[in-house]
């Protein structure tokens, strides 16, 4: 007989592992509209806190993987369910320790690269090396490279661009009057696509691709109308030109960054819920499956844990985003937002495994570089390439000291 209580221990493990995500993950999507000064840091939680909730609430998933990216399966344990259930509130638990480490000390980490981690310590520990699917570990370590590495050059050159066709030129809004409605379709294209593919898969997983590429366009080209009209009235002092062409920055990108938020939330509040989900599915079948659904409270309860995270320890992690690895404006800020939301779009459509957090620390990376090399911050970032280092050992060696505690505690 399963107990009661063990329900309620994951319910708290699970509310505990949200907060994290919203602290850490959802805070990278803020850090550099902060830096930029594009939002205040009030302002900046308020929004990511509605956004990720809204992400988490609308398209969470309403079934969701037992176990995340395969690293074990649940088929192991089917003659013992309870152990299933000790080893999921040792893994909320483990990668939530970990993850409230790196965020104390300001470190921008994987959550979903955590809980693997954590996974992976279960499996050792609850069927041995042949309880862990080592070639999905392997594909989720070489995320590590591919991640940053491919959001660098894209950012660098989306910047570059910026300052040699706008900020550089001989009048920067005048520059900015001709190619702004072209970037304002470029960003509307790219949200609009991975909005509805992304972030509304469940409400949109039957649309065609051309009728999601007709709508994306459809929505770009209204924006760069728009934006042309008002551009075209819009009038300012020559001496002012370079400020107003940042400050014209800021909504786009405010806007990527609640997009981002928006896909935080419904990405990564699985990993918070989904064993949760899984506790109640066994707890009411006394069976394992390897996918189960999610009540909506379930769902709700991961969003209130993503908004709680953010709005009390996110500041951390959006102070090391936004203004100690590089100086961040509100071009740079835009190029890192939209950058990060471009490559995780097209690596996820390609099946390339990255790791939006990581993405989203390399397109700073790369607006540093189009600056100049001594524009990055290198201790920095060597505390959090270590830290990426650190995340899957341990987090499986909490997570391998939890579970010993809770099956000494339950019986």
């Amino acid at each position: 007989m399963i107990v009661p209580y063990l329900l309620l221990a994951a319910i708290g493990a699970g509310l505990y592992m949200a907060f994290n995500i919203g602290a850490n993950d959802v805070a990278n999507a803020m850090g550099t509209s902060v830096g930029a000064g594009s939002l205040t840091l009030r302002r900046a939680v308020i929004v990511a806190a509605l956004f990720s909730f809204l992400g988490a609430v609308l398209a969470g998933g309403y079934v969701t993987e037992t176990i995340r990216k395969g690293i074990i399966n649940p088929a192991n344990f089917a003659h013992n369910p309870h152990l299933l259930l000790s080893g999921m509130i040792a893994v909320l638990l483990g990668a939530g320790i970990w993850i409230t480490i790196a965020t104390y000390l300001g470190l921008p980490v994987s959550t979903t690269h955590s809980v693997v981690g954590a996974l992976i310590g279960f499996g050792l520990i609850g069927a041995g090396i042949k309880g862990v699917n080592w070639k999905a570990v392997s594909i989720i370590i070489s995320s590590w490279i591919i991640s940053p590495v491919a959001g660098i050059p894209v950012a660098y050159l989306l910047f570059r661009l910026i300052r040699d066709k706008i900020l550089n030129s001989p009048r920067p809004f005048n520059s900015a009057k001709k190619i702004g409605p072209f970037f304002v379709a470029m960003v509307l294209f790219v949200l609009s696509l991975a909005f509805i593919y992304g972030g509304l898969k469940h409400f949109s997983g039957s649309l065609p691709f051309p009728s999601v590429l007709g709508m994306s366009v459809g929505v770009a080209l209204v924006g760069a109308l728009i934006s042309h009209i008002f551009l075209k009235k819009y009038s300012v002092d020559e001496d002012n030109e370079y400020e107003e062409v940042e400050n014209l920055s800021k909504p786009l990108q405010v806007l990527s960054a609640s997009y981002e938020a928006f896909a935080l939330g419904s990405n990564d509040v699985a990993n918070a819920v989904g064993p949760v989900a899984a506790i109640i599915a066994i707890m009411e079948t006394q069976k394992v499956t390897m996918q189960v659904p999610v009540p909506m409270w379930v769902l709700a309860m991961g969003g209130i844990g993503l908004a709680v995270g953010i709005s009390t320890w996110g500041w951390r992690v959006i102070e090391t985003i936004g203004r100690k690895i590089t100086q961040v404006t509100p071009t740079r800020g835009f190029a890192a937002e939209f950058s990060a939301a471009t490559v995780v779009l097209l690596c996820s459509r390609i099946g390339i495994p990255v790791s939006t957090t990581h993405v989203s620390v390399g397109t700073v990376i790369g607006i540093g570089m189009a600056k100049g090399i001594s524009a990055i911050n290198f201790k920095v970032i060597r505390n959090i390439i270590v830290s990426w280092l650190l995340t899957l050992p341990v987090a499986a060696g909490f997570t391998i000291f939890i579970y010993l505690i809770i099956s000494k505690l339950v019986v």
